[in-house]
């Protein structure tokens, strides 16, 4: 498919009313101590709660068709509209969003950066809490999400993009047009990580949480399966000429009772996920994580200032999986048996039995496929050089 080259008309000259639409409608009066947010919550509920109103925001003139990021992501075939003459305008145009649920971007906590959050959190719980393997709080069993906010792709577009810094909108723009056109770009499919931003993407996956006193494991099933090392013993971060960037970035974390408070920074910058733009170098995260009832809370502040117009905020919340055979754990070791790949226009394709670079996953022998694929290749050079 040619691509059809759309853009988002008067977006830049449009962008600063919307900034300032945005700033009005997302600013709240704190109904909690930013210090110790959770406190007095009786439900998870509750916290999600309070940062989606409910209540769709249609906006005649929105750009973007007031749709969320994962509306714009399921707008359809777009190639099979090309065929029949219908412009990419025209194909947009067609199609009107649920104006969302009042999902909130903007950070309501007073911090400037992730440092700042942290450090202010902890002095909040005296240094933090010193736990034995008897004292920590029991997170076991198998979790899945149940999220509806800005990683989980719930947020308006038009949100999402006035939250974006002015040099990464043409990033944005170039994926909005492809998602679009049904080019979509789905990590895993390439056997890439899915990165922090998706690692919240709570898309079916299954949870597990491990810990004792010095560490805290995070492990997600799917679509690949991938893991956070969360570390409590104080340790800190690498030293400034030994650190890396890393898919999930580097975390240290403390306890505040039975609260886990962590922060993350070094990750590798990346897609956040479907109608969500890039990150940068500089994203830090700031996660408040707490077991209250059957549910565990999460509350998430994303700081990037080289990416965000301001810092971001999500929250999210991860019910324990009652029936295990509904959603058994998976192993989905891509690289070997993948068949998917992007052709020359970007479209996703897969290699089909026959094709010579085809994987095939039933194949309980592979090593004596390859073998015996060198010895045909051997013998066919044989006979071409007598």
């Amino acid at each position: 498919m040619k691509s059809t080259k759309w853009y988002l008309l008067g977006a830049s000259a449009l962008a600063s009313c919307f900034v300032t639409a945005l700033a009005f409608a997302q600013a709240q009066d704190l109904d909690f101590d930013p210090a110790d947010p959770f406190a007095n919550i009786a439900s998870a509920q509750e916290w999600t709660g309070k940062f989606a109103s409910g209540v769709p925001a249609i906006d005649p003139n929105d750009r973007f068709r007031n749709l969320t990021s994962r509306e714009w992501t399921e707008t359809g075939e777009y190639e099979t509209a090309e065929q029949q003459g219908l412009s990419a305008e025209a194909f947009l145009a067609s199609f009107n969003g649920s104006g969302g649920s009042g999902v909130q971007i903007r950070s309501p906590y007073p911090y400037d950066t992730a440092e700042q959050h942290y450090d202010a959190w902890l002095a909040a719980a005296n240094g933090g809490t010193d736990h034995s393997r008897m004292s920590l709080p029991d997170w076991s069993g198998s979790w899945q999400g149940t999220s509806q906010g800005v990683l989980h792709q719930t947020a308006l577009v038009r949100d999402v993009w006035d939250a974006i810094a002015d040099d990464y909108r043409p990033g944005f723009q170039q994926l909005l047009t492809a998602e679009l056109e049904s080019r979509h770009w789905w990590p895993a499919d390439t056997c890439l990580p899915e990165g922090f931003g998706r690692f919240y993407a709570l898309n079916g996956a299954v949870f597990h949480f491990m810990m004792d006193p010095t560490l805290v494991l995070i492990h997600k099933d799917r679509p690949n399966n991938e893991t956070r090392y969360i570390y409590t013993d104080g340790r800190g971060f690498l030293p400034p000429d030994f650190r890396f960037a890393a898919w999930f970035g580097h975390s240290q974390a403390f306890w505040d009772g039975d609260e886990l408070v962590v922060w993350t920074r070094d990750i590798i910058p990346w897609v956040l996920t479907h109608g969500l733009p890039e990150s940068s170098d500089e994203l830090q995260a700031i996660e408040r994580i707490k077991k209250i009832g059957d549910s565990i809370l999460l509350d998430i502040t994303l700081y990037d200032p080289k990416a965000f117009a301001f810092p971001w905020h999500d929250v999210a919340e991860f019910r324990r999986l009652e029936d295990w055979t509904t959603a058994p754990e998976t192993f989905n070791e891509c690289v070997s048996t993948n068949n998917v790949y992007h052709d020359e226009n970007g479209n996703l394709r897969q290699y089909t039995p026959g094709n010579p670079n085809y994987r095939d996953a039933s194949d309980s022998r592979p090593w004596a496929t390859v073998f015996e694929r060198g010895e045909r290749a051997s013998e066919a050079a044989g006979e071409e050089s007598q």
